[in-house]
């Protein structure tokens, strides 16, 4: 049988920035009727495929092909909205006091010129139909912020496919094209939304999928293809491959797991951090000690309050109930500020929201832990600070290593590098980590989990809050699993697998 005509062909697009080559010609097709997956290294040029694509930055070189029609560039603000693509970013850019109804309405009416009235009850029976069609069980009256992070994702999914029907006319052989969006699913509901993959799929669109997680692309996709360094590594059958096969395009070698080595607590030393009948908006009377020398990592259904522990911890949450102590002494009133003061700190699970500041530079996020130390009444001593920073990119191999680079213009790995740099170089002795690794590329994983393991081996201790089992496995020396926000089970040593970890985390609600 003849193979059908690829809806998108991507063909030796090439883009550089300051001389920089992001793309050196790559080359992609996706079918009509199939789930696509994209994967690479952060770096490897995917995000700058999706933004040309987008209309964000024009390519140097190349050309694009849709539904058998090469496309000219630039393709302007829109892109190739026009032309039957449709867009489902990262954070999904839905706001949140703002109806779904309301979100579709932009759509039909946003672009028109001059004031235009919206028949309202004519919109609200099409977005309804749609919502139908594709089993979306939402009020199309219902605020953003009322909906679960699942419902949010498939209404900007729905969203984007409706948006592509008001255009062409056409219901299916739509191309829409998703950036990471289930980095911030709980895990138990990535399901539902592959759900409507496959349903948009059945009907014969194309969906380019674009992710970090191998077993999520393995799972759902028909057919995969890698970037490595702006190049394209490779395209494969879904069904031909395995995790190691991806793992070695990715990388241009096989994964290498970090050697965790046995824990060396000091039982007999106060614990650096202890709780004792922690309680929070999740978190039920919990007890727990963190040692040097030891990564503990806890994991939970969503909503179980292992999302909410290490705010608890930190002080960044007050808590309802209980006691925080650090080095055997009782703190008070535990705020970030007294954490830090005493060794504690913080990694959170946004760290675009919440970890850096995208608009600096690496340099002033990296030093801003130290400006009291270097600065002399107005002065702030620039120049030892670039030193420091300089040193910390290049040991945690952070790509550009240029303190200079705005931090926003980073991949998410080695955002993720250069936080854990900052905060490493204050040599705390508690590291409380909340997703670390999540929307990171394999490569970035494994440095990450070799700087942490370094630093337990050097008497810090660890706290990883993550619904990612894969990551306890390669980190954890013990695993507190939640329930309800108590502790339901303990896992410790060659125990913690993810079959074990899996079958905790569900036990209460199997039974």
């Amino acid at each position: 049988m003849t193979a059908p005509a690829p809806l998108l062909a991507v063909t030796g697009l090439a883009k550089a920035f300051n001389g920089v080559p992001a793309l050196r010609g790559v080359d992609l097709d996706v079918l009509p009727g199939e789930v696509h997956g994209l994967l690479g290294a952060n770096g490897s040029g995917k995000s700058t495929l999706i933004k040309i694509l987008a209309g964000f930055h024009d390519a140097d070189g190349g050309t694009v092909t849709v539904g058998g029609t090469t496309v000219a560039g630039p393709f302007g603000a829109r892109g190739l909205r026009d032309h039957g693509l449709g867009f489902v970013h990262q954070d999904l850019g839905l706001a949140g006091t703002s109806t779904v109804l309301e979100h579709m309405a932009l759509d039909s009416h946003g672009d028109a010129p001059g004031r235009r009235r919206v028949r309202w009850k004519d919109e609200r029976a099409r977005v309804t139909g749609l919502l139908d069609r594709f089993e979306i069980d939402v009020d199309p009256g219902a605020t953003i912020d009322t909906l679960s992070p699942v419902q949010r994702a498939m209404v900007a999914v729905v969203r984007a496919v409706g948006s592509q029907e008001l255009t062409s006319g056409n219901a299916g052989g739509q191309i829409l094209i998703l950036d990471e969006p289930t980095v911030f699913l709980p895990r138990h509901e990535v399901g539902l939304l592959f759900a409507l993959l496959r349903r948009l799929r059945q009907r014969g669109d194309a969906v380019l999928l674009v992710s970090h997680d191998l077993d999520e692309i393995l799972e759902v996709t028909d057919r995969i293809t890698v970037f490595r360094n702006g190049r394209t590594a490779g395209t494969r059958t879904t069904a031909d491959s395995t995790r190691d096969d991806l793992v070695q395009l990715i990388l241009g070698a096989r994964d290498e797991h970090v050697a965790k080595g046995t824990a060396r607590v000091r039982s007999d030393r106060p614990a650096l951090l202890s709780a004792r009948g922690l309680s929070g908006a999740r978190v039920r009377d919990l007890d727990l000690d963190l040692h040097g020398g030891e990564v503990v990592g806890v994991t939970g259904l969503a909503g179980s309050g292992f999302e909410e522990l290490p705010d608890l911890l930190f002080g960044a949450r007050a808590a309802t109930g209980g006691t925080i102590e650090h080095d055997g002494t009782v703190v008070a009133k535990p705020t970030p500020a007294r954490s830090m003061d005493n060794g504690v700190v913080l990694i959170p699970a946004d760290r675009k929201g919440q970890g850096g500041a995208l608009g600096l530079s690496v340099l002033e996020n990296v030093s801003l832990p130290f400006l009291d130390e270097r600065a002399g009444g107005l002065v702030v001593d620039w120049k030892s600070l670039d030193r420091r920073a300089q040193e910390t990119c290049e040991r945690l191999n952070v790509v550009p290593a240029d303190p200079r680079a705005l931090f926003g213009h980073l991949s998410g790995g080695n955002q993720q590098k250069a936080l854990l740099g900052k905060w490493m170089d204050t040599n705390p002795k508690v590291m409380l980590l909340a997703e670390p690794t999540q929307g990171v590329d394999i490569g970035a994983r494994r440095e990450i989990f070799a700087l942490i393991r370094s630093a337990v081996a050097q008497g810090m201790a660890v706290l990883c809050a993550t619904s990612d089992y894969e990551q306890l496995v390669e980190m954890a020396d013990r695993v507190l699993v939640l329930d309800g926000g108590r502790v339901s089970a303990e896992v410790t040593g060659a125990d913690i697998t993810k079959d074990v970890l899996a079958s905790a985390v569900y036990a209460e609600e199997a039974s």
